[in-house]
């Protein structure tokens, strides 16, 4: 078939039309702009590093306050870490003991609330601390260092053992987790009230057993801040299960707690120094 010619005003002809195919338009944008990805390595990577921050200083936050005290005090002069592994060792087979009695002694709830009976039980075998701190006070060889440094080893390392038992594993397994939380937090700072509220039991201990010339007007004041350190645990279980308190609130109570009680023994035992 022959195509038709068009002749311009001059006569001249035209070349024959052709059909030219439109091109296809894409909506499908470039790859040049197209957003870019992070990939999945780099993704972990970050993350896994995050992790391991975020444990780290937990971990400081812990035990940390442990260590700055035994080099920051006389203890590390007189070179006392000798009682302080004894006394930590106490603390674990105190804390075996502990363990049977509860599991022998006490029945697993069936709800969350709060059974008085139970919360006295507890009390009672709460004072097993009390005995295995009077034994590594007054049982255990000791160098030769003063009263105000045995109890100082003793109460630390009472307080860092129970810090390893109780924190470490969770740290371990929860703080590397890839979802932030403030729980590890209070955990450490929980971990520090312990730590002065075990050195001011201990300092209390020492003035009950070892002290023998002391102020008779001051003996009532000495057993009854023993007696509620002894039952402090007993006391924040009690504001989390039955007065329903949250993490934030417990900590916060059990550090303006340690700060006052260290107060008083402080203040306890300098006046029991004093001559009579």
């Amino acid at each position: 078939m022959a195509f038709p010619t068009l002749l311009s005003p001059k006569g001249s002809a035209f070349s024959p039309i052709t059909r030219v195919p439109l091109p296809i338009v894409s909506n499908v944008p470039s790859q040049s702009s197209r957003p870019r990805r992070c990939t999945d390595a780099g993704d972990d990577d970050g993350g896994g590093k995050m992790t391991v921050f975020h444990f780290l200083n937990c971990a400081v936050l812990t035990f940390g306050p442990h260590v700055v005290y035994y080099s920051a005090t006389p203890l590390s002069e007189y070179d006392t870490i000798g009682t302080s592994v004894k006394a930590a060792a106490v603390y674990l087979g105190t804390a075996l003991v502990k363990l049977v009695c509860l599991a022998t002694l006490l029945k697993v709830p069936e709800n969350d609330s709060c059974d008085p009976y139970q919360e006295l039980m507890k009390i009672f075998i709460g004072f097993i601390d009390v005995a295995g701190l009077y034994f590594a006070l007054t049982q255990l060889t000791h160098r030769n260092i003063s009263q105000n440094h045995k109890f100082q080893a003793v109460g630390l390392g009472w307080a860092f053992a129970d810090s390893v038992l109780h924190r470490l594993a969770p740290l371990w397994i929860g703080a590397r987790g890839l979802e932030f939380t403030w729980e590890y937090i209070f955990q450490g700072l929980e971990a520090n009230a312990n730590l002065v509220m075990t050195l001011s039991l201990a300092a209390l201990g020492s003035l009950m057993w070892l002290r023998k010339n002391k102020p008779k007007t001051l003996i009532p004041i000495i057993y009854a801040c023993a007696l509620l350190l002894a039952t402090m645990p007993s006391i924040t279980s009690y504001l989390r299960r039955a007065l329903e308190w949250q993490t934030s609130k417990v900590v916060g109570f059990e550090l303006f707690s340690s700060l006052v009680m260290a107060f008083i023994s402080w203040q306890l035992f300098s006046a029991c120094q004093r001559p009579m």
